[in-house]
Parts: C-alpha cells; sequence; structure tokens
C-alpha cells in the first residue's frame, strides 16, 4: 500500500518573468520550502503582446511549482510576493492550490500530519477566483486565449508537451508519432468561469473526440491580480 499525507499539504504555482526565477525560489527556502520545480511557458497578460513586423513577441515565462506544508504556505506566498513585488500590475501571479493527497517525499512521512478536525481558515476575496486547465493541440492557443479574453479572462499562461490520448495513434514508419500539446493555464472570477469555460470549449473545439480536455481548479488565495480585485470591489459597491 502506498504510503500517503492527506489535507497536509499545498501547491504554490507562481508565474513571473524568467528574470525573476531564482528570486522567488531562494525567498520560497528562506520559508522552509525546500525546492521547486520550473517549467518554461510563455505569457499572454492583460497588456496586448508586442509585435514584430506582425509577429507576436509574446513574453518569457516561468511556471514554478512549489509544495509546503499547510502551517507554511501563507508565510512562503508571503515572501514570494515580496521577493518580485507582486504588488505591482505585470510582476507576476501566486495562488495556493489544496492537495488532498500527496506521497514520493518519504522524509515529510515522519512529520506530524494536520488533524482532521481542526476549523478550516476563514476564506478572503482571493478566493473567489477559479484555475481553468485546458490541453489541446498544438495551434490552437491563440483562438482560444482570445475568446477567453472576450469571455472576461485577463490573459493566460502557456505551457508545452506531449500527449498520448487514446484518439492518438499516428504512426510514421511503424515509430508513434505524439502530437505536441499546449496547456493554457486562465485564473478568472468564479462567477465568470462557466461563461469563460463555454467560449474554450467552442474555440477549441472539445467537444469533438481527441481535440482536448478542460477542467477547473479551486484556488484558495491568490497575489498580483490587484487589478482584477479592484474591479471585483467596484461591481460589489455598485450593486449596494
Amino acid at each position: 500500500m502506498i504510503e500517503q499525507l492527506k489535507n497536509c499539504q499545498k501547491l504554490i504555482i507562481t508565474i513571473v518573468s524568467r528574470n525573476k526565477t531564482n528570486r522567488v525560489v531562494k525567498a520560497s527556502r528562506r520559508k522552509r520550502a525546500e525546492g521547486a520545480t520550473i517549467i518554461h511557458g510563455q505569457g499572454t497578460g492583460i497588456e496586448r503582446c508586442k509585435t514584430f513586423w506582425g509577429i507576436p513577441m509574446e513574453p518569457e515565462k516561468d511556471i514554478i511549482f512549489t509544495v509546503v506544508s499547510d502551517e507554511h504556505a501563507e508565510d512562503v506566498l508571503d515572501i514570494i510576493s515580496k521577493s518580485v513585488k507582486m504588488s505591482k500590475p505585470g510582476n507576476g501571479v501566486a495562488f495556493i492550490l489544496d492537495i488532498t493527497r500527496f506521497t514520493g517525499a518519504v522524509h515529510l512521512h515522519k512529520k506530524k500530519q494536520k488533524p482532521t478536525d481542526q476549523p478550516l481558515k476563514s476564506m478572503d476575496i482571493t478566493a473567489q477566483f477559479e484555475l481553468i486547465v485546458t490541453i489541446v493541440d498544438k495551434g490552437f492557443c491563440e483562438e482560444i486565449i482570445e475568446a477567453s479574453r472576450e469571455a472576461g479572462a485577463a490573459g493566460g499562461t502557456i505551457l508545452h508537451g506531449r500527449g498520448t490520448g487514446v484518439h492518438e495513434h499516428a504512426k510514421l514508419f511503424s515509430l508513434n508519432i505524439e502530437p505536441e500539446k499546449e496547456v493554457i493555464l486562465t485564473l478568472v472570477p468564479h462567477k465568470i468561469t462557466d461563461k469563460v469555460l463555454e467560449v474554450i470549449v467552442k474555440a477549441g473545439e472539445l467537444d469533438k473526440p481527441g481535440k482536448g480536455i478542460a477542467f477547473v481548479l479551486n484556488v484558495e488565495k491568490v497575489l498580483g491580480i490587484n487589478h482584477l480585485l479592484e474591479e471585483m470591489l467596484q461591481r460589489e459597491d455598485s450593486k449596494a
């Protein structure tokens, strides 16, 4: 039986420009984060990408995955924010996701686990966001991001990978050809999640077999989106 940790680990995902990655990793280690996994991607934030002779020049981004204990998650998120001045627009975004099961780090199993009867922490306004993860064949990301923007999303982050789905069996000289995939991370207020998800399905043709998938993850807390929070507060005030 595989030994697992339950309800005591959090995943912090940080998206910053590549020149800020080392600062994020060093800062998180000072707050007992033991390391990080870094993936290269492209950013498509609220400001339109600059072009060179009509070719989009998308800024290079790093997506940093940091697993931390529940008791240290807030401190790690705070120091990451300070290390890259995330309170200023355009400097990056970071958010916490809950990990319901965790295994693979043997040394962590010896540490005290979080009691199951511990009361939940109070939620703040940043918990009103959700993360849409979309996985499609290469070439669909521009249409998906543009459609997401029109539906109210501020932008997205693109990762590159390979697919091995049940509908993908192309071969060349008897060798399996795995199609290139693009993974799009889109952070949206939960009130427009369904609307954005609907346009993603249409733009990516996800209602057709083998075209891709999209799913939604709850976000516990997020930093680096002050402009979105201000818009949400203004809308709430106008309704009052």
